[in-house]
């Protein structure tokens, strides 16, 4: 079963929503500072009243940000049918009332392993809202990952659209944080501690 990994500190003419999606994976094609919409330049200067509004921060989760995949067979390193890293995660929200909703992009990479047999790859991924180091909001989704031609080797992005967290009266998206990751199985967050990172290439 999936390991829900706790915080510890810190895709035809597309629709409106791939369009909105789109946009804001373009933005991890340039180096970014991560943090608030108003650092990006996010937003409508007729929407915005004086001063910034806060989008939450935003990170990838240590130990989640890597995934070995094994066939099940052992963790040699013939065993191995892929690995993945996510690198960076950028976001992009609008305030709507006393919710504020966020688009939140991350890119990464993965190489094909020894005991890879087919050239698709399905990754499960998460998005957590956080507040005062205790989790809000949990969003589990795939990432589909193909390697086309003979690649094994590839980068990709994910986005996931409108994430709604609430806030009133003092409460700004600076009172959250958004973390991102791999979900992974207890099998897979066992290797992640036992193993140290190689950088994909």
């Amino acid at each position: 079963m999936p390991f829900s990994i706790e915080p510890t500190g810190r895709s035809r003419r597309p629709g409106p929503s791939a369009v909105r999606g789109l946009g804001l994976a373009a933005l991890l094609l340039v180096p970014l500072a991560l943090g608030g919409c108003g650092m990006l330049g996010f937003g409508d200067d007729s929407d915005v009243p004086v001063g910034p509004q806060p989008c939450p921060a935003i990170g990838v989760l240590d130990g989640a940000n890597r995934v070995t995949v094994f066939n099940g067979r052992g963790h040699d390193l013939t065993d191995i049918v892929a690995r993945a890293e996510i690198r960076k995660a950028v976001t992009k929200c609008k305030y709507d009332g006393n919710e504020i909703s966020v688009d939140i992009a991350f890119d990464g990479q993965a190489n094909l392993g020894p005991a890879a047999t087919s050239r698709d790859l399905t990754l499960k991924g998460f998005v957590t809202v956080v507040r005062h180091g205790t989790i809000k909001q949990k969003q589990v989704f795939d990432i589909p990952v193909a390697f086309d031609g003979a690649s094994r080797s590839v980068r990709f992005l994910k986005t996931i659209d409108d994430t709604r967290i609430p806030i009133g009266g003092t409460l700004d998206g600076s009172a959250y944080e958004l973390l991102v990751g791999f979900q992974l199985t207890r099998d897979e967050l066992d290797y992640n501690r036992k193993v140290p990172p190689t950088p994909l290439e």
